[in-house]
């Protein structure tokens, strides 16, 4: 893929997730108005994009890794995992709902990745 393609795709991507954080977090505020993080909707919105940058590009810049080596493999799922007990770890007093809200999206997020680096890798043959 081409390099200023592939930038604006990412771009594009961290924008549109920013906004759906900002968007969902707004909305779930409105709904539970006392729960005392909704007076930290900025730190919430720039806790969870850190988030899914880290599991972003662990998952993206991984992959060409773990097509090497079996072994590569194992440690990227083992970062990854180790990373969704980390970021999910706060939601277990909460209950198992919380904890599948905080789980869910990052999920998300690695095939996302996935799927990218696999779009990017296939574009960038034909080019």
């Amino acid at each position: 893929m081409n390099k200023s393609i592939e930038i604006v795709a990412h771009l594009f991507l961290w924008i549109l997730f920013t906004l759906l954080v900002l968007v969902f977090s707004k909305l779930y505020f409105q709904v539970k108005p006392d729960v005392p993080a909704a007076m930290h909707l900025p730190k919430i919105v720039f806790l969870e994009l850190a988030m899914g940058l880290i599991f972003f590009y662990t998952t993206f810049f991984g992959i060409p890794l773990a097509r090497k080596r079996t072994s590569s493999l194992a440690i990227i799922t083992v970062i990854l995992l180790f990373l969704l007990v980390v970021f999910a770890y706060p939601a277990i007093s909460h209950g198992t709902l919380q904890v599948l809200s905080s789980v869910i999206p990052h999920l998300m997020i690695i095939l996302i990745a996935v799927v990218f680096r696999n779009l990017s890798d296939t574009l960038s043959l034909y080019v």
